[in-house]
């Protein structure tokens, strides 16, 4: 009877399917360009998920010129460094790369001349 119930508990675990985790960060948009959309993917995979909205939160349709806002994804297991691409009014985008969302809250993206960077906090 143990061996059974061993044998049963194995399978639910092995039956289980890896979730990814919720994760969030503050964006702040230092680019001197209004972002209309905002993407990241584990960097290096070109995976590019949409900042994912609960359902019933408002939230505003770009981030002006040093307006913020919170990033949700599904952060894949041990993943810390993703890319975060934006696309700005005009059709064009940038991407910010290796950004290592689990040990920084706060991520500011920015220009230096035309290479994209950023301080993370």
């Amino acid at each position: 009877m143990m061996r059974l119930a061993v044998a049963v508990a194995a399978l639910a675990l092995a039956a289980t399917p890896a979730f990814a985790d919720d994760w969030d960060f503050v964006l702040i948009n230092n680019s001197g360009k209004e972002i209309k959309l905002i993407e990241i993917s584990p960097t290096g995979a070109e995976k590019w998920a949409k900042n994912r909205v609960d359902e019933g939160v408002a939230v505003a349709a770009s981030i002006k010129p040093s307006g913020r806002m919170t990033v949700h994804f599904d952060k894949d297991g041990s993943q810390c460094r993703y890319d975060v691409r934006g696309t700005f009014m005009d059709d064009t985008n940038a991407v910010w790369a290796n950004i290592n969302v689990c040990d920084n809250a706060y991520v500011t993206i920015k220009f230096a001349g035309d290479k994209p960077t950023f301080t993370a906090n």
